[in-house]
């Protein structure tokens, strides 16, 4: 059984309010991690969010951290489109808004119960999932494909849909990030966004998804770090709001569920305020749980201080503890868990046709000059247009090219292309496929934390000039759909992912195996053949 609230020391009432980050990938290699990870579970931590590593690595850590505890710890992390988006390992379900693209809540509700799953075999209670933004402003650098649509009518069903698959098997859900990040040009990881519009304008468009969370039973709700004066003109962000978390999320909207922070190690907070100020401040200001301070022990100390300096905020924390604890026993914490064995082989088969299902019904293109699927007797040569210079990118282009190679059977050429590349290197590319007469560009671009910004970089675009001029050229779309507007292909296939389920959709459309949806007046504006 838990512990009343009531008897635990300020310490303990402190530690449970507080969830650092924990990236198993470091832990077997960093002492000082494994020393602070240990003194966290001995005064009290309520529990982690859980950052890189391997599945199966993760699981036994997960496990070992429990064994030590003596109030079961909760995890979290984001998941939103399955475990892949931190670990390796799990099925890489296709992003939200090509869950919306496929037209098919059912296949939402399933999809977000399969990552449940999942994450319950790892050990992981909570997933900071789904994402309550409204993609208003194609120029968001940071919720993109994360958000189900452009509109509210999008996104209804699905975000209704993610929260009832994922809470069917007692896995926490979190609406994010409120009261909504969507219309925003700034990435909240390196400045605080200003979201610049009227109250009105607030509640017919950022307040409804998150008060159909609400209607569904979403048991937490993330709070952005925005500045948005129409609701609290201090300046000061969301996160840190008593007007936001307790005058609207729990006075005018009745919320008993958790609120929790965005995380207090991005710069919008961390650039002006230490580990335990903003900690201290998300407390006070209505958060139940801060979200991964920049140094949790400072976090913690500065609490406990505080809370003893204060003795009226102890109340506070009780209360903050009882609706923890109310969480963990909903997720069975009640009592440290067992390890979970692994899910069979043909239950993973089983969730890797799901993802695979979604991601072909979410296809849309756009071919008015009939040039897919491609002939058999028609070489091409392929680029992967890298948004990044990560492992994982790299790695997602790797398997892309596999795909087409094992589909199709033209002669072909693969390559890669960054904002690196020099006029001349293209000079000398462009000479290697002077007999061919396709060229397939596979735009990898999404969301990325610091990234600032989704765009084709100018020596990439001249690149494309110098390679295309004169040949017919098929962009796939893998990531922001957004970027057809950069470039001028003869045909167009968007996945609206670049999860590996969504590559391999988008490629088997160039042999004709996959037959995606053709761009309608009815899918959301910036997609639609006007804008051709």
């Amino acid at each position: 059984m838990l512990p009343d609230p009531n008897t635990l020391s300020n310490e303990q009432l402190a530690a449970q309010c507080i969830m650092p980050r924990l990236v198993p990938r470091d832990y077997a290699d960093e002492e000082t991690l494994r020393n602070e990870v240990a003194t966290l579970i001995q005064r009290g931590i309520g529990g982690f969010c859980v950052f890189q590593g391997e599945a199966d690595a993760t699981t036994l850590l997960l496990h070992e951290l429990q064994k030590k505890s003596t109030i079961p710890l909760l995890f979290s992390a984001d998941y939103e489109h399955g475990l892949p988006m931190r670990l390796e390992g799990g099925t890489d379900m296709p992003h939200a808004m090509a869950m919306m693209q496929s037209e098919s809540p059912d296949a939402t509700r399933k999809a977000a119960e399969y990552i449940a799953n999942e994450a319950l075999t790892i050990g992981v209670h909570w997933n900071f999932a789904p994402v309550c933004d409204i993609n208003s402003n194609p120029h968001n650098p940071i919720i993109n494909i994360r958000s189900f649509g452009e509109t509210t009518e999008q996104s209804e069903s699905h975000i209704r849909a993610y929260i009832e698959g994922m809470q069917s098997q007692h896995v926490m859900a979190c609406a994010k990030h409120f009261p909504g990040h969507g219309d925003t040009s700034t990435d909240s990881h390196s400045a605080l966004p200003l979201i610049d519009c009227s109250k009105e304008q607030l509640e017919q468009r950022e307040f409804m998804p998150f008060k159909i969370a609400m209607d569904a039973g979403v048991r937490s709700i993330m709070i952005g770090h925005l500045s948005i004066p129409a609701l609290d003109d201090s300046g000061i962000p969301a996160s840190l709001s008593p007007i936001i978390m307790q005058d609207i999320l729990r006075s005018q909207w009745g919320y008993e569920g958790i609120i929790v922070t965005d995380a207090l190690d991005m710069h919008a907070i961390s650039k002006t305020y230490s580990s335990a100020e903003a900690t201290i401040a998300c407390l006070n200001a209505g958060a139940t749980i801060a979200l991964v301070p920049d140094d949790a022990i400072e976090a913690l100390d500065g609490l406990i201080a505080y809370v003893n300096e204060y003795p009226a905020f102890r109340e506070v924390l009780i209360r903050n503890v009882s609706r923890i604890f109310t969480e963990k026993q909903w997720c069975g914490l009640e009592s440290i868990p067992s390890l979970q064995p692994p899910l069979e082989s043909k239950v993973m088969e089983e969730h890797a046709m799901h993802a695979l299902d979604i991601a072909k019904r979410a296809l849309r293109i756009h071919d008015p000059k009939n040039n897919l699927p491609l002939s058999d007797d028609q070489p091409f040569a392929a680029f992967a247009i890298l948004g990044d210079e990560s492992q994982t990118t790299l790695d997602k282009a790797v398997a892309l090219f596999r795909v087409m190679a094992q589909s199709l059977e033209q002669e072909c050429d693969f390559g890669f292309i960054n904002k690196s590349i020099t006029h001349d290197e293209c000079v000398e590319l462009s000479q290697t496929i002077n007999d061919v007469n396709t060229v397939i560009l596979a735009l990898l671009m999404k969301p990325q934390s610091y990234q600032g910004h989704i765009a084709i970089h100018p020596s990439i675009i001249e690149a494309i000039d110098v390679l295309c001029k004169d040949k017919t050229v098929i962009a796939l779309l893998l990531g922001s759909p957004y970027l057809h507007e950069c470039l001028n292909a003869d045909a167009y296939v968007c996945a609206y992912s670049d999860a590996l389920p969504s590559l391999a959709a988008a490629a088997l459309t160039l042999s004709g195996r996959t037959i995606g949806t053709a761009w309608t007046n009815h899918d959301a504006g910036s997609f639609s053949p006007e804008s051709f």
